[in-house]
């Protein structure tokens, strides 16, 4: 086999060259002058002010297409801010966690409903996302999760119900990407679990989370548990159909 096709260096054209130097200069004259990191992690809090800067710079939808208000990024160019938004650690993660995993199940899975409706709010920052894996009884085998959604008799929704520890943006995200447990009918007849995995509005009702984690280091990053009962989450908010493997 040919190792530059299995092992690719990424190389950057010229326009891309041309767009990313674009965003470098605001985002690193921002980070200098108005980041305070010594604030950030002594408050375990992220100013307000400073999340407007970052949701002006555009950078809440690094790699969201230009038809849903993002920046459209490659994976490149998105690694270059990245060096930079990493100068404030609880920054960074707050970023990441949104759209590296809260909302990259609708970018890479979710259907163009779902995209048209979810992704121009999460571009523009004015809602957060989270990634709702992790429970108190399964960390690393997530196939051992517990938080189950429950078919309604009609099909129209799912009840959902659970606990979500560890999660980053928990208590900030107005969108969640939650798996779960669901009952699904086999090809030989039979029901068995599968994981499934839904997008969840906080406005859905029933979802509240616990007190901050108070770490040792990005302090200012919000990381908590979440919590689910009895909340009501339409069919149509199945992320790229139910399992059935």
């Amino acid at each position: 086999f040919s190792k530059e096709e299995v092992f690719p260096y990424p190389e950057i054209s010229n326009d891309e060259l041309e767009e990313v130097n674009q965003f470098v200069g605001p985002v690193e004259r921002f980070f200098t002058e108005e980041v305070d990191s010594k604030k950030i992690d002594h408050d375990a809090k992220i100013p307000q002010e400073t999340l407007n800067g970052l949701k002006n710079l555009g950078l809440f939808g690094m790699q969201i297409p230009e038809e849903y208000g993002g920046l459209g990024l490659s994976n490149t160019m998105y690694a270059r801010l990245g060096e930079i938004t990493a100068l404030d650690g609880a920054i960074a993660v707050t970023l990441a966690a949104h759209q590296a995993i809260g909302l990259k199940g609708i970018l890479i899975a979710g259907n163009e409903e779902q995209k048209a409706k979810y992704l121009p709010k999460l571009a523009s920052g004015e809602h957060m996302a989270a990634f709702c894996l992790t429970e108190p009884g399964s960390g690393s085998d997530a196939a051992s999760i517990q938080t189950r959604a429950t078919a309604s008799k009609d099909g129209s929704h799912f009840i959902l119900n659970g606990s979500k520890i560890w999660i980053s943006n928990g208590g900030l995200a107005e969108i969640f990407t939650v798996f779960a447990r669901t009952e699904v009918v086999d090809k030989d007849g039979s029901i068995k679990d599968k994981i499934t995995a839904f997008i969840v509005e906080r406005a859905f009702g029933g979802v509240s989370h616990g007190k901050a984690e108070d770490k040792l280091g990005i302090r200012g990053s919000n990381t908590c548990e979440v919590y689910f009962e009895n909340t009501r989450v339409p069919v149509e908010n199945v992320i790229g159909g139910r399992s059935e493997e």
